[in-house]
């Protein structure tokens, strides 16, 4: 016969089992259901996120009547890229496919400062929106769109761009791929000449 002991011992680790079932299957499955890291950036106009699965994707475009999809990762050949083109096809949005690439070997800012500048005018444009934008984690290359969308459309400062980030999703630094790093270079070249220019123009209008 089986002691009572060695009996308590086998419930304890069937239940572990089942424990441990149900936290992988969360895991791995609340992501074919729930929207990962989506966020308003401004309510009704514009939202930012991960690259979702089909279910949690259907949900945002009906639930925000989105028009317009910005994805900011992947090459052109990828299945994701694939996936989500053909879900555009089918549920009448559009889609546009940036795909950032930040290799820090090459140096090149420039090509990457205007991938980003690229992005941000797909999401200000007030034909796209209501508009969703993503990357793949939601992470560094959304928040990267996010601070120049800010930036070059809505007046912030690299501070207050950097702040609100910071405070939806927090500001990841990263050895591999891009991060808000390059950030404080893009407002130097791109944001702030800009604003120079356009209040140099100001007197010559009146």
């Amino acid at each position: 016969m089986i002691s009572r002991r060695r009996r308590i011992f086998r419930y304890v680790l069937a239940a572990l089992a089942v424990l441990f079932g149900l936290e992988q299957a969360w895991r791995h499955g609340y992501d074919y259901i729930l929207p990962e890291k989506f966020a308003a950036v401004d309510e009704g106009k514009v939202y930012r996120g991960a690259w979702q699965m089909t279910w949690p994707m259907k949900r945002i475009v009906r639930e925000h009547d989105i028009k317009t999809v910005v994805a900011l990762a992947h090459p052109p050949e990828s299945p994701w890229v694939a996936e989500e083109r053909e879900l555009g096809d089918e549920m009448g949005f559009r889609f546009v496919h940036l795909p950032i690439v930040d290799d820090r070997s090459i140096g090149d800012d420039e090509a990457l400062f205007d991938l980003i500048e690229q992005a941000a005018a797909e999401v200000a444009s007030p034909a796209n929106q209501p508009v969703f934008f993503h990357c793949h984690h939601g992470i560094n290359r959304a928040s990267m769109v996010h601070m120049a969308y800010r930036m070059l459309y809505c007046g912030y400062t690299i501070d207050e761009a950097e702040a609100e980030v910071a405070a939806m999703f927090g500001l990841k630094k990263v050895d591999k791929g891009p991060d808000y790093r390059h950030m404080r270079d893009f407002y130097e070249t791109r944001v702030l000449p800009r604003r120079l220019a356009s209040r140099a123009e100001e007197p010559a209008r009146q």
